[in-house]
């Protein structure tokens, strides 16, 4: 686990670097280093939200 994010912070420092040398150069990058350098985010539903939405209750706005 330690190597990997060590590995991850890495690539990601091997990214920044091309970036500052080559702006507005595509870069290709591993999605596992995209993600790690926050090109992804999260919009899952919550178990609560999965869950009202089984149940058919749902909170008033």
């Amino acid at each position: 686990m330690e190597q990997d994010k060590a590995y991850l912070n890495a690539a990601a420092e091997a990214v920044y670097r091309q970036l500052e040398e080559n702006p507005g150069m595509s870069i290709p990058v591993d999605p596992d280093v995209a993600e790690h350098m926050g090109a992804f985010s999260d919009e899952a539903m919550s178990e609560a939200d999965a869950l009202e939405g089984a149940t058919g209750e749902q909170e008033e706005v």
